[in-house]
């Protein structure tokens, strides 16, 4: 590993295949230098996208209530959220689809809830946005519970699923939904990142 100048304050080092590594010292993009890097990956992939400004979005959300252990284990993952958009597809072929994961513990619940968000480029309907920075703004999820996975509820969810998959959900930024030749939906290259950085030693 190489040590780079820091970023917004954070430690960067360069590895060996050339990507580079940003040491974040904090769990939720909330405040401060975390939510300054977040907005920046956020404005990078809007960017990416080629969309024109104004535009209108319409927002839904599906929710995974992990009630078993087949649900926790298919859903509550990286993995998971490729496997709601495929199930969700025929809402997103022919359209201009952003998304986006929340991963939140209701009151009382042993285990967490899994929401995708989803936000569509309409004609017609829709919140207006008027620019990259207020979508930005109007995409932006607020993490109240920064304090949400305690060590027993990390413990419960061990024997089940990778918890680092789950803590580094709140940084996945939004992606734009994209099709290959075959129409199969695309793996998001942030997600190939996080889970590279979630690999557990054996």
């Amino acid at each position: 590993m190489k040590k780079l100048p820091p970023l917004l304050g954070f430690e960067c080092e360069l590895d060996n295949e050339g990507l580079v590594n940003v040491v974040l010292d904090c769990d939720y993009p909330n405040n401060n230098n975390c939510l300054k890097f977040y907005k920046s990956l956020e404005g990078l992939k809007i960017d990416e996208s080629n969309v024109e400004f104004p535009l209108r979005l319409i927002h839904w959300v599906v929710t995974i209530n992990p009630v078993d252990k087949f649900t926790i284990i298919n859903y509550l993952k990286i993995e998971g959220i490729n496997k709601i958009i495929e199930e969700n597809k025929p809402k997103l072929i022919g359209k201009i689809t952003f998304v986006k994961p929340e991963i939140k513990y209701p009151k009382k619940t042993k285990y967490p809830n899994l929401h995708i968000h989803f936000y569509q480029v309409s004609e017609d309907e829709g919140m207006e946005v008027v620019s990259r920075e207020d979508m930005i703004e109007s995409c932006l999820i607020h993490y109240e519970n920064t304090k949400q996975f305690t060590t027993k509820r990390l413990s419960d969810l061990e024997r089940y699923v990778n918890t680092l998959e789950l803590k580094i959900m709140p940084f996945l930024p939004m992606e734009m939904v994209k099709f290959n030749t075959e129409g199969h939906i695309q793996f998001f290259e942030s997600h190939l990142f996080a889970l590279k950085a979630t690999e557990l030693p054996f």
